[in-house]
């Protein structure tokens, strides 16, 4: 992991986590990561760190179906060639590390499918929000 650069691990995880969003939505992943990375400067050196915790984005999960694809597209990353379906995801990844994209998620740090938080079945850590939370596409963004 360590010859890619953080935009490519963020870009990577923004395509895992939400390549099916629009691009408000893939943002919106992005932006829960800038907003953990920024209140926890303590925890996370780089925005690596916050994308690559264990069980925080399901898309590294070694049982994820989609780290197989990761790990593919990672491979091409490692010889010089970025994958056409990833430049949307690396273009919004160095919006967001050159601060120049607006925090759609008004400060949210954590989301979840909309479906799972509209069900009874949401998870225990995400039943009593702190904030409003903030629907964008197939995710609810807020904080707990």
């Amino acid at each position: 992991m360590n010859e890619l650069l953080p935009d490519e691990v963020l870009a990577l995880t923004i395509w895992g986590e939400a390549r099916g969003e629009s691009v408000e939505g893939q943002i919106a992943v992005a932006n829960v990561i800038m907003n953990r990375w920024k209140n926890n400067l303590g925890k996370y050196k780089t925005v690596t760190d916050v994308c690559l915790e264990p069980r925080q984005f399901s898309c590294w999960n070694e049982s994820d179906p989609n780290r197989t694809r990761i790990n593919k597209l990672m491979s091409q990353i490692s010889r010089g060639v970025i994958p056409q379906e990833l430049k949307q995801q690396l273009y919004i990844a160095r919006g967001i590390l050159g601060f120049n994209l607006v925090d759609n998620t008004r400060g949210s740090r954590h989301y979840i499918t909309a479906k799972l938080y509209d069900s009874e079945n949401r998870p225990r850590w995400a039943k009593t929000p702190i904030t409003d939370p903030v629907r964008i596409g197939n995710h609810v963004f807020f904080n707990v």
